[in-house]
């Protein structure tokens, strides 16, 4: 049977790094937590606010909440005390609300009936057989995976719970994609009345559908916020939620395409648009919808939920602005000059796009590290534990420190609820005390020492 380590041998990470909890070398009592200034960068600073009465903080400034007694420096390879101050107050919070399971069966009814009506109408108006209905929407789903896994991607720092995500995508596909297409038709027979058949052509797509289009995909970030606002703290957030909106809003209105030139261009049509749409033009209303929750997920980070819900009302312009040019252009036709030229610039638009995802991303790590930082600076963690659960490389080599002593596992939930509780940090900055805000963040302290005290368990130190 083999023997655990040694705990000189655990001092070290497999690639001879000091590991997260090492001794440090400065000198220091257990109790009294060595201060380290983690900076507090200008994107999180809550202490100036609009000057507005309709702005103003509900609650006052929360306070940290500090431990009975700091972790000593050598926490990971020491300490087997069991702690109670917090644990004893703290109760199990759901990851995600009973109403957020009800909004989800909801939207998930909505897709399947709005989907189902459109279906029926392409059996009733169209000639072609029904069979190229599911065709069409397989497509249609193809651009909607690659959307889909991108996103997940850019949502391995902090991830989202999964029904936010399929949450996001229901209300683009159903909510949004079902009132625009009415709103669109309502305007569009306005735009023919005065105008003929010249002014509909032009300002259905140009004007009505940026409008309507962007402000419809925009309410679900607003639902998402309502329904779990502790899952959107930040620009990434409202990157992620607002991305995979656009991307099922755009399946449905795929859908709606292809079976529409079906009639007149048959199946070779059809693919020609599929590589227009679905491959070109794939990130298309992600990028608009997503530059609507980055502004909101920055207004809330900053200034709170009430701004960030306000902030609807003009966040949703750059991706009408965008929508609209890319209309018009389209609009114009010109030939394959113009063509050439508006999918070389959306190629380049979808590149900033996902650079600019990165960009989130390292944020988003930053805000981690310096939220952690404040607990440390209290006593919750070690500032060699912040370190760890602050960038990339730390949490790769705590993981791997962790799959030896086979508690890898334990690790993942550790790096995963730190990171949430620096998000929940952060807020109680942005909207100040919120008595249920600070019990919430006292359940996670809680969650923390107990991950701990099973890695511990589990490493047998």
């Amino acid at each position: 049977m083999s023997q655990p380590p040694s705990p000189s041998q655990g001092q070290f990470m497999p690639n001879g790094r000091p590991r997260p909890g090492a001794p440090s070398s400065a000198a220091g009592s257990p109790s009294q937590p060595q201060y380290r200034d983690y900076g507090n960068p200008k994107a999180y600073d809550t202490s100036v606010r609009p000057a507005s009465g309709l702005t103003a903080a509900r609650y006052a400034p929360a306070q940290i909440q500090r431990p009975d007694q700091a972790q000593p420096q050598s926490a990971w390879a020491t300490q087997t005390r069991r702690v109670q101050e917090v644990a004893q107050h703290a109760k199990e919070v759901p990851v995600v609300s009973i109403a957020s399971w009800l909004a989800l069966i909801t939207l998930g009814m909505a897709t399947i009936i709005v989907l189902g009506l459109f279906f029926l109408s392409f059996v009733m108006n169209s000639s072609s057989s029904p069979i190229w209905w599911p065709a069409t929407a397989f497509l249609a789903g193809v651009s909607l995976l690659v959307i889909f896994l991108i996103i997940l991607l850019a949502d391995r720092w902090d991830p989202q719970p999964i029904p936010l995500l399929i949450i996001a995508i229901f209300w683009g596909a159903a909510i949004a994609a079902g009132l625009s297409f009415i709103l669109n038709s309502i305007n569009g027979e306005i735009f023919y009345a005065f105008g003929g058949e010249a002014l509909d052509a032009w300002a259905t797509p140009v004007i009505s559908a940026p409008l309507v289009e962007e402000t419809t995909k925009g309410l679900g970030l607003v639902l998402l916020m309502l329904l779990a606002r502790r899952y959107f703290n930040g620009p990434l957030d409202g990157m992620i939620y607002g991305a995979l909106i656009g991307g099922g809003f755009a399946f449905t209105e795929n859908i709606i395409y292809y079976t529409r030139i079906l009639e007149g261009a048959g199946a070779f049509g059809v693919v020609i648009l599929f590589v227009m749409r679905g491959v070109l033009n794939i990130f298309g209303h992600a990028i608009y919808t997503s530059l609507t929750g980055v502004i909101m997920g920055y207004v809330v980070r900053k200034w709170g939920t009430t701004l960030g819900l306000l902030s609807f009302l003009v966040a949703t312009w750059p991706g009408m602005f965008l929508h609209a040019a890319w209309n018009l252009a389209a609009s114009m036709g010109g030939g394959w000059g113009i063509t050439i030229t508006m999918y070389a610039a959306k190629a380049f638009i979808s590149l900033l796009w996902l650079i600019f995802i990165v960009v989130l991303i390292w944020d988003e790590a930053r805000l981690t590290r310096v939220r952690l930082g404040d607990y440390a600076n209290q006593g919750w963690l070690t500032h060699e534990e912040v370190d760890m659960l602050g960038i990339w490389r730390g949490r790769r080599e705590g993981k791997n420190w962790a799959a030896q002593m086979g508690a890898k596992p334990l690790m993942k939930k550790f790096i995963r609820e730190s990171a949430d509780l620096a998000s929940m940090r952060q807020r109680l900055l942005a909207d100040g005390g919120n008595p249920k805000v600070v019990q919430l963040e006292a359940t996670l302290l809680a969650k923390l020492r107990s991950n701990r005290e099973s890695l511990l368990a589990a490493t047998n130190y």
